[in-house]
């Protein structure tokens, strides 16, 4: 009897074990998804829009808070203004990137597992936050306020970001270059 108990322990422990590797999702730091993400930062700090041109899908969906931003080319149009009428010396100080790797059977926001959403294809987001810092180029001011930033990617491009910040130092820096004017 307590053989038979044993077995049948073990076998419960090893089909929970193999179900447990089906929904197996991964986070990586130093993979290649990471070191490009962490590359556009230093590349976004340089003023190099270049960079973002190669980066973005054509048809990437941004969210910015409650703003949404639709293509690449209205995307680079932002960050054009951004970093060459409202902002000089832009930097992201410690920074932190990570990609994650959804497993198929990972479930997702609508209750649905990654795979039934994206079955033809793996679902790899990457995380990344920090603090922005910089110089209004309206207000000569200094900037600073954290940011957390989501990037989807698919076959070598960014289809989707997220970004989170507080907007009020940049909107103070919108109404002086307008007061300027």
């Amino acid at each position: 009897m307590k053989k038979i108990i044993l077995t049948l322990l073990s076998l419960s422990l090893i089909h929970c074990s193999l179900n447990a590797e089906e929904e197996k999702s991964y986070l990586r730091t130093k993979d290649e998804i990471s070191t490009k993400i962490k590359k556009y930062y230093e590349e976004m700090s340089k003023e190099n829009i270049k960079f973002a041109e190669n980066f973005f899908s054509e048809d990437v969906k941004v969210s910015i808070n409650d703003l949404n931003v639709k293509g690449k080319k209205n995307y680079i149009a932002r960050l054009n203004t951004i970093h060459k009428k409202l902002f000089k010396d832009m930097k992201v100080e410690k920074l932190h990137v990570h990609t994650n790797y959804f497993s198929s059977e990972a479930l997702t926001s609508e209750g649905k597992t990654v795979g039934e959403i994206s079955p033809d294809e793996d679902v790899v987001w990457t995380n990344a936050w920090g603090t922005i810092t910089g110089v209004g180029r309206a207000t000569n001011k200094k900037i600073s306020f954290r940011m957390h930033m989501d990037f989807r990617t698919s076959k070598g491009k960014v289809i989707e970001m997220l970004a989170f910040y507080d907007p009020t130092q940049m909107n103070e820096e919108i109404k002086a270059l307008e007061a300027s004017k």
